[in-house]
């Protein structure tokens, strides 16, 4: 059970801080830093948006957000439109806690529209919804096709008759080497380190570490052990557990050949060395 004790929520005192340039190893909040250089839900809503209304003729209104965290996609989907309901799932309680705190309170009177459930995904079933979203590369956490493909059956199951399943994941030959690769935030540096990689299982293992002006730093702040899926064999896998089309949004390249963050169906793709894809899978 979650606790309901009132807090302040952290993110005017860390943007603040970021802001003076006087975050550090101290004085930063983990999921805050997360929030701020990895998540985009702000994209990921109107992309969402857009394929439903696309794929049904109508709007989407109950979005549940699988491996939730700190349920900020959630938060993103209930301000977009008043009558949009949702539900998050984790098994973390004090990150859903972070989460309730952080961005759910926040939301006011639309707070009561999000719900957040503490659990295995796979052991929750209802309500159904429209969408259900795994984001972050969460559901290459199972390994094996019989686990995967259980998840899936589930996700299938727990969406309604027009419903759709969203998944990010990435590839490219860059993927399969053991790098860091260093990116500015306001206030921080995030470092994403790809540390190993096993060509046989394609299991991977990487982490984000933080770097701060006063030269402090966060190690191995959150780290991943995953399977990465590749595309096909998701789609095929998709198909398998009762899915009726798959379609890859894949992103594409401004003038310069950079990432422009706009997704599109594709059956192609490019050769870049490094990529980041959608699966949308639909009921």
């Amino acid at each position: 059970m979650m606790s309901k004790e009132k807090r302040e929520p952290v993110g005017p005192r860390m943007a603040e801080l970021a802001r003076q340039g006087k975050l550090s190893a101290k004085t930063a909040d983990l999921h805050w830093l997360y929030e701020q250089s990895v998540q985009n839900v702000s994209h990921e809503v109107e992309f969402m948006d857009q394929i439903f209304e696309e794929n049904f003729g109508r709007k989407p209104g109950l979005l549940r957000e699988d491996f939730c965290g700190t349920a900020l996609l959630c938060s993103e989907w209930v301000k977009e439109r008043s009558g949009n309901t949702a539900l998050g799932v984790d098994y973390d309680g004090p990150t859903l806690e972070w989460g309730r705190t952080n961005n759910v309170d926040p939301l006011g009177d639309r707070a009561a529209a999000v719900t957040l459930i503490q659990d295995d995904v796979r052991k929750v079933l209802e309500p159904k919804a429209d969408i259900v979203a795994a984001t972050n590369f969460s559901w290459w956490g199972f390994k094996t096709r019989a686990a995967l493909g259980e998840y899936f059956k589930l996700a299938h199951a727990s969406l309604r008759d027009e419903g759709m399943l969203l998944l990010d994941c990435f590839g490219g030959p860059e993927a399969q080497v053991p790098q860091i690769e260093e990116r500015d935030v306001d206030g921080f540096d995030y470092l994403w380190d790809q540390d190993t990689f096993n060509p046989i299982t394609n299991e991977i293992e990487c982490m984000i570490h933080f770097k701060f002006p006063d030269g402090s730093k966060l190690d191995q702040a959150f780290k991943y052990d995953w399977r990465m899926w590749t595309l096909p064999e998701t789609c095929e896998l998709l198909e398998d557990c009762g899915f009726r089309k798959t379609v890859v949004y894949w992103e594409g390249t401004d003038e310069d050949g950079e990432p422009n963050g706009i997704f599109l169906p594709d059956r192609k793709g490019d050769l870049a060395p490094a990529w980041v894809a959608y699966i949308l899978a639909f009921r």
